[in-house]
Formats: structure tokens, sequence, C-alpha cells
């Protein structure tokens, strides 16, 4: 039977354009096929940031001498090696390569983007010009100038097989189309409650203080697609969550400088301004409630800034005070009594932590900045949870050249994965910024590398 297309992409977010794109460059037939009104699903919605070792833009920043070593290095043992090394080895050794081949595409990457991301200090994250939708339009137009096929509002209900469980094809509805190679580009499943519930249940434990940040389109079909043909799963309960007071549902990533967080012993466990790639899991390990607690001076004091312009104000703070949702008191003993904490331990933390205020150091977990003492009754305490999700971590498995595997720890063959749908990848600590965007270029363009090389196998 004459094949529809050689590949056929599902989901036209950054892995699946860069999949369509780079597919068609080694001259496949490729149908891409999306269930939104648009293409950029989540990466639409993203900064776009590419986390990449050994860049030319690391090189203009003044940044030499980083390697895919270093990087590899960095990513295994911040996440304690729990993570698959041929997947990860593959991502660091491909980071700068597929970054300059997405530079080389038109997508501009200033040198003063160039940060350190994440709890590393090699300067690796590297922000684009116009944010993730640029990048998406910078990818569609090559997949639309290099004639790929688009197709949008057609979400896919079953991937097609033959008897030897090789994937030829896909149906949506009553419509199918033939194939010789699949490349599943889906994302996550932070939009569906039951999968969180399932695959994620630290962000499900947030109850209605959790909110998705990505596309309503990721409802986590790849997962779904990929085990009715044998796929395999990695990732469980892995994923980013950022830490809020649950007052609105405004994306803010830092926690301002003038508080402290304890737990119910009243102690302190963290550097307050500890990156957001660990401050929630921070959270989680304490096993308890934990509250940010404050005076009147920070309260009336509190003014929006660039990463802090909704939660943390004063009017806000006040207003939130007066309807409990803040543990207001004028001392520290009826305030413990109020968030049910040990007033022993937060009496005896606070005066710890005044006392490093005043010599300007603080002598506990090292945070940087102005500290500034609890001090001015009434005194706060606002409970803060990890609840706003921003990626989910389970996903298909695959080896290091994007195949799908199967319970049998073979490769399905005709089946390829990329971007969030991936579970093997990412482990318990995000690596930073980009982190969850640079896999996405990287494996969409090996997914269709690898997917158009299997195609054109089977036409010879």
């Amino acid at each position: 039977m004459p094949r529809d297309y050689d590949v056929i992409v599902i989901g036209a977010g950054a892995a699946g354009l860069s999949a369509a794109v780079a597919a068609a460059d080694t001259g496949a037939r490729v149908l891409v096929v999306e269930g939104d009104t648009q293409v950029g699903g989540s990466s639409r919605l993203s900064g776009g940031h590419f986390y990449a070792a050994g860049t030319s833009v690391q090189a203009q920043a003044g940044v030499y001498g980083d390697t895919a070593d270093a990087m590899f290095e960095h990513y295994m043992t911040l996440n304690q090696w729990l993570v698959d090394p041929a997947v990860v080895r593959r991502y660091c050794d491909l980071s700068a390569p597929t970054f300059e081949w997405l530079q080389a595409l038109g997508v501009k990457f200033p040198a003063q983007g160039v940060y350190p991301s994440g709890v590393g200090s090699i300067p690796r994250g590297h922000q684009p010009e116009g944010s993730g939708e640029a990048v998406v339009q910078v990818l569609d137009g090559h997949r639309s100038h290099k004639g790929v096929d688009l197709v949008l509002q057609s979400r896919v209900t079953g991937l097609i097989t033959d008897a030897d469980g090789q994937v030829t094809g896909l149906q949506i509805g009553e419509d199918s189309a033939n194939c010789a190679a699949v490349i599943m580009a889906t994302g996550g499943f932070g939009a569906n409650a039951d999968m969180l519930k399932t695959y994620y249940p630290d962000a499900a434990a947030s109850g209605d203080w959790g909110w998705y940040i990505g596309s309503a389109g990721a409802q986590g079909d790849g997962i779904a697609l990929g085990q009715r043909v044998g796929a395999t799963l990695a990732g469980h309960n892995r994923g980013l969550l950022l830490v809020t007071p649950g007052f609105s549902r405004d994306l803010e990533v830092l926690l301002p400088n003038w508080l402290i967080l304890v737990n119910q012993a009243g102690r302190r466990f963290a550097d307050e301004s500890a990156p957001y790639t660990v401050l929630g899991g921070l959270i989680t390990h304490q096993q308890s409630a934990v509250f940010a607690v404050f005076d009147e001076q920070a309260r009336r004091d509190a003014k929006p800034n660039s990463m802090s312009q909704a939660y943390w104000v004063a009017d806000v703070l006040a207003r939130k005070a007066e309807e409990g949702v803040i543990h207001r008191a004028n001392t520290l003993a009826d305030l413990a009594a109020s968030a049910g904490v040990d007033p022993r331990g937060l009496q005896g933390t606070v005066a710890r932590y005044n006392f490093d205020a005043q010599n300007g150091a603080d002598s506990a977990f090292f945070k940087s900045g102005g500290l500034q003492s609890i001090s001015e009754p009434p005194f706060y305490a606002v409970e803060v949870r990890p609840a706003i999700v921003c990626w989910t971590g389970t996903g298909l498995r695959i080896d290091a050249d994007t195949r799908v595997l199967g319970e049998d720890e073979k490769p399905i063959a005709g089946l390829y994965a990329a971007g969030e749908t991936v579970g093997n990848l990412h482990g318990d600590r995000y690596v930073g910024g980009g982190g969850s965007f640079g896999p996405c270029i990287v494996f969409g363009k090996l997914a269709g590398e690898q997917a158009a090389h299997f195609a054109a196998a089977l036409n010879n």
C-alpha cells in the first residue's frame, strides 16, 4: 500500500515543529497534526530559553571553555544519577550543535541574554528575543517553506500498527493516514487533572491551589496513545512546581527577600532566595505546612517589582490578613499559636535571624541581599505551597535515538518521541531555565532525522 507520508508528527509545539523541519530537510514527506486551532502549544507561552553548553553566544558573552562533559556531570549530579544517563548524555552532546542550528534558522539569542540558569554557576541559559512565541514562529515559517503539510483542530485518537507491532499510521476519528514513522510530540499533561492525580501526585496534592501555566491542550495524549501500542513510561511524580501563597492565579517565580520560611517546628530550612528549580522540592521535603513569616514594616513597604507583581504587595497582604487568609498577631507566640507552629522554635529562629540582619550576614543559610529584621508588630504568617505546575515529567521512555521503548525493552518500530512527551530525561530537580525547552528542540530535531532515515530505509 502506498504511504500517505514518510513521517507524521503529532503536535506542533517546539518539539514537533523542530522534528518536521529536520525530517523535511532529509527529503521526507511530512505531515504535522495539531489538535489546537494554532501551532505552538505550551511552547508559544514559554520564555523559549535554551539550556546549552559550549555555544557561540556563550563565547560572545565571555563564557569560555564550557563543555558537554561539564554539563553532563552537573545534570547527573544534581539529580543524583536518578535519570537515564544515555538520554541525558545525548542532550548534552547535541545541545550546542542544535542551538547553532536554531540560530541559523533565524532565532536571535543576544549575548546579554546568557545567564546562570538554575543552581549552576556556569551561564548556560540562553534567552531568545521574542520568547517562545518567536521561536515557534521561526520554526513554523520553515515548516511552511519546506512544504510540510499541517492539519489543525485534529486530535489523534489512535495509532495504527501492523501484525508485527510496527507503527504505520494514525487515526483521527474515522479518518486515517499511513506513514513509515510517527513522532510523538504531544507535550505534557498539566491541563489534565486525572493524569496529574495518577502521574504527578505532588502536583495534585496542592488541591485548589494548583493551576497550570501551559496550554489547555496539554492532556497527555502521547502517554495514552503510546501505552496502547505497548510503550513504557518513566518519570513518575516528576515535574516543576512553583511556590505560591494561593492568592490568585498570577505567575511569580521568586519570593521577596524580606520574609523567612519556617516549617511547623518554627525553623528555617532553606535560603528563601533559593532558585525556583529547587525551592518547591525543599518545601515538599518538610512534609508539613510551611509559612512565610514577616513583620509590619515589611508588609507596609512591600512594593511590586519585576519578580513579584501580584502577591507580595502591601495592599494585597493587608486585605488577605483582614480576610483571615494570612495569620496576624501582635506577638510571635500568638502568631505561632494561630498558625500551628512551635512557638519556641519560631521565637528562637526570628531572634537568630534578627541578629544576623543586624550584622548584615545570614549565618544559617547564607541568603544574599539586604536582610531585614522581623521586629515590628503585628507579625504575619502565610502558608505557601509548591502548586503552580510549569511542566510535567512523566512520559514515554525513549532511547538515545528518540525511539520509544516497548515492554520488551526493544524500540517500537516506527515510533519516536520528543519534548515533554519524553519521561526519562528529567529528574527530581529541574536543571534550570531552558532545561525543558532546550530538549524540545534537541530531541525534536533528532527525532525528525531518525524518523526520516527510518522511512528512507523502508523505501529502499
